[in-house]
């Protein structure tokens, strides 16, 4: 059976924060975190739909207000999504991974050193976003 995009609702309640990495070292099963790679992304949402704990999401840059540095503000300005995942929730099942059709996702260490603890926005162009079906 082929895969159906389904309309998921945006989020617009969620309250981007900075995580204290030590805190997060402290809290996960596994060393590696879900990262995305923006350049292969096409928007298709299926990682938000397959995860069986529903710590995926894209949400729209507008959520975002008052980014701690003017770097991240225009990051998040030039975003076409933040791509989020409550890395408490995720358990590393790897179903977002096999299930990407761009082999955008992937586990890695977090960056360490001056912004350690972020992952990439999906700065995607629009023109390589999967049309809606």
């Amino acid at each position: 059976m082929p895969f159906t995009k389904t309309e998921v609702d945006i989020h617009d309640d969620y309250v981007a924060e900075t995580v204290d990495v030590e805190w997060l070292a402290q809290g996960v099963k596994s060393p590696k975190h879900l990262m995305l790679d923006p350049d292969n992304c096409i928007l298709c949402r299926a990682c938000e739909d397959v995860c069986p704990w529903n710590c995926i999401w894209m949400m729209s840059p507008e959520i975002v207000r008052d980014a701690e540095t003017p770097a991240i503000g225009a990051e998040v300005g030039m975003a076409t999504a933040v791509f989020v995942v409550d890395d408490n929730a995720c358990t590393r099942c790897s179903v977002c991974v096999e299930r990407c059709p761009t082999d955008t996702l992937y586990y890695a260490r977090l960056p360490e050193g001056a912004g350690g603890g972020r992952r990439q926005m999906a700065e995607v162009p629009m023109s390589q976003a999967a049309e809606a079906s």
